[in-house]
C-alpha cells in the first residue's frame, strides 16, 4: 500500500502563490484597517474629552508593539493556512492532470486517488470511476476483436491458398488483433 501523504509542500507553486498572496493581501488590508480605525476613535476620543483619556502619542508608543505584533501574528497564521489550503487544493488538481496524460497515453491501469480530506477528493473519484468504466470497455472490445479475428482467421484457413482474398483476410485478422494492444487495461 503506497502512502497519500505529498512529499512536497509546494506541489503547483503558480497556484499555491496565487491563493497565498490573495489571503495575505486581505488579511494585512483588514489588519490595516482595524489599526487604523483604532487610532482614528483614540484621536477622536482623545480630542472630544480633552485631556481626560490620554494622548494620540501616548498611544502610539505603547501600542504600536503589540499592534506589529498582533499584525504579525495575523499575517503569519494567515499565510499558513493559506498554504495549507491551497496544498488541499492544488494537489488533487497536480494528481488529475498526471492522470489525464497516463490516459492519454493509453494506460488505463494506474489508479487515481488523494487524501479522503483533499478539497477536490469527489473530482477525483468521479475520474477513477470513468477509468475503470473505460477500461471495461475496452477490455469487452479487445475481447469482441479477438473473436472477430479468430473469425477471419478462420475463415481465411478454410480458403484454397492461392484463393485471393485469403492473405488480405489474415492481414485483415492480424490488424484487429493490434488494434487494442497498444492499451494497458
Amino acid at each position: 500500500m503506497t502512502s497519500k501523504k505529498r512529499r512536497q509542500f509546494w506541489i503547483d507553486p503558480p497556484v499555491q502563490s496565487q491563493i497565498l498572496f490573495t489571503v495575505l493581501v486581505l488579511v494585512t488590508g483588514s489588519v490595516l484597517l482595524v489599526a487604523y480605525s483604532l487610532a482614528r476613535g483614540l484621536e477622536a476620543a482623545s480630542t472630544q474629552s480633552g485631556q481626560m483619556f490620554h494622548s494620540l502619542d501616548w498611544f502610539a508608543q505603547s501600542m504600536r508593539m503589540p499592534l506589529v505584533v498582533s499584525a504579525a501574528v495575523a499575517v503569519l497564521a494567515s499565510g499558513l493556512i493559506a498554504l495549507v489550503w491551497s496544498h488541499r487544493f492544488a494537489g488533487p488538481l497536480r494528481v488529475l492532470a498526471a492522470a489525464m496524460e497516463r490516459l492519454k497515453n493509453g494506460d488505463f491501469v494506474s489508479a487515481v486517488s488523494v487524501r479522503d480530506n483533499d478539497t477536490l477528493k469527489e473530482i477525483v473519484d468521479d475520474f477513477a470511476d470513468m477509468q475503470a468504466a473505460l477500461r471495461g470497455k475496452l477490455h469487452a472490445d479487445r475481447d469482441r476483436s479477438r473473436k472477430a479475428a479468430a473469425r477471419l482467421a478462420e475463415i481465411a484457413a478454410g480458403l484454397q491458398k492461392d484463393h485471393p482474398a485469403r492473405q488480405e483476410l489474415e492481414d485483415i485478422a492480424q490488424e484487429i488483433k493490434q488494434v487494442l494492444a497498444q492499451y494497458r487495461i
